[in-house]
């Protein structure tokens, strides 16, 4: 990415050293092409930074078997940030819950994938916020095939749902956790 916006500054400073010393300088037309060329050159840069950030920001799972899901004893992590529906484009749409033994990602339909919490192969902090509230990702070898979830978690002083799951993998699998959990860094 930063090498494409690189070579688009130099061939912008390429035209525009062209166009002062070919071109006149008292018409519109002069205005209008240095317009034109630093808009040209301000989309290509949004452009570079939108793929870079927002497009592969959900990670796709479209291979998971999803069947039907009862909330017995399992606990909720995740929570839904607002931001306008850009939301969408980073958090996954699923909600999350765990008991001793599972992960469970429960889509709107009210049915649930389930990961043994050992299959977890990291948890980790994005480099997202949204609303004061960091995103997790959670990523599972699931039969070979690597699983990836991004979430807001739901922590706060009544709940700590997501601390105790941290805790959990924590205890099961130390090397999954690749983020420290701190009050002051959530």
């Amino acid at each position: 990415m930063v090498k494409r916006i690189i070579l688009y500054v130099f061939l912008y400073a390429v035209l525009i050293t062209t166009l002062t010393l070919t071109m006149s300088q008292t018409g519109d037309t002069y205005l209008i092409i240095i317009t034109l060329s630093g808009l040209v050159l301000g989309g290509l840069i949004v452009r570079e930074v939108y793929k870079k950030y927002f497009t592969a920001a959900i990670p796709r799972n479209n291979n998971l078997e999803y069947g039907t899901f009862n909330s017995g004893e399992r606990y909720k992590i995740s929570g839904k940030p607002f931001l306008f529906g850009f939301e969408k484009k980073i958090v996954s749409g699923d909600d999350f819950y765990f008991d001793d033994d599972y992960f469970y990602a429960v889509n709107k339909n009210q049915q649930a994938a389930k990961f043994d919490l050992k299959d977890i192969t990291e948890l980790s902090k994005t480099s997202y916020q949204i609303n004061n509230s960091r995103i997790w990702q959670v990523k599972i070898n699931n039969i070979g095939e690597e699983v990836a979830f991004k979430f807001a978690h739901n922590y706060s002083v009544w709940n700590k749902n997501f601390l105790n799951f941290y805790n959990k993998l924590k205890e099961i699998n130390p090397s999954a956790v690749q983020s420290k959990w701190s009050l002051w860094s959530m």
